[in-house]
């Protein structure tokens, strides 16, 4: 769940970006920064409160000046500065999240247990516009082998179909101990 902080901060980003004419670049740099956060070292780093925040931010300078754009870096190191450099990740989805309303796209996320052939995805993309209020979607696919078969959609962050067997094995389950304890209370 996002915090306000998050959410603070990426709309603030959102605006300034799309003020100075940066919002397109600044976006797909967030998702470049979004990837580096996702190492567990960086975080380890970035959010130790043994760390001086000057040596925080040296590094971030020296890894990310000229790379990315000067308002994501300034928001980067604001952030260490207010000790809020754990909220970035949740800043930088939200800020995609802003990004793509005013591009009027919505993310959809297809999770399957082996690759989709591209008539599958179609299918599904199809079936789905019907829950968005956007008539474009973005579509990224991810293969996870614990869903055993079957797809679990989401649409942004909502989950809107779960036709997996993991969970159609979890909803048996639910049934059959319910059966048990209807039995044993009779």
């Amino acid at each position: 769940m996002l915090g306000a902080v998050a959410k603070r901060y990426a709309t603030a980003l959102f605006e300034l970006t799309l003020e100075q004419g940066t919002m397109e670049a600044v976006d797909a740099q967030a998702g470049v920064l979004e990837e580096v956060f996702k190492d567990r070292a960086i975080r380890d780093f970035l959010g130790s409160p043994q760390v001086p925040a000057v040596s925080k931010k040296d590094l971030i300078r020296s890894q990310l000046k000229g790379r990315i754009d000067d308002t994501l870096l300034t928001l980067v190191l604001l952030m260490i500065d207010k000790n809020r450099i754990m909220a970035l990740p949740d800043a930088l989805a939200y800020f995609d999240h802003l990004t793509d309303m005013h591009r009027g796209v919505e993310e959809i996320t297809i999770i399957s247990a082996v690759p989709l052939e591209a008539a599958q995805k179609q299918a599904i993309v199809d079936g789905v516009k019907r829950f968005s209020d956007y008539e474009n979607l973005g579509v990224s696919e991810q293969v996870d082998p614990r869903v055993l078969g079957g797809v679990k959609v989401k649409l942004g962050d909502h989950l809107v179909i779960d036709g997996t067997m993991a969970h159609r094995l979890d909803q048996l389950k639910d049934e059959l101990l319910n059966y048990r304890r209807t039995i044993a209370g009779a």
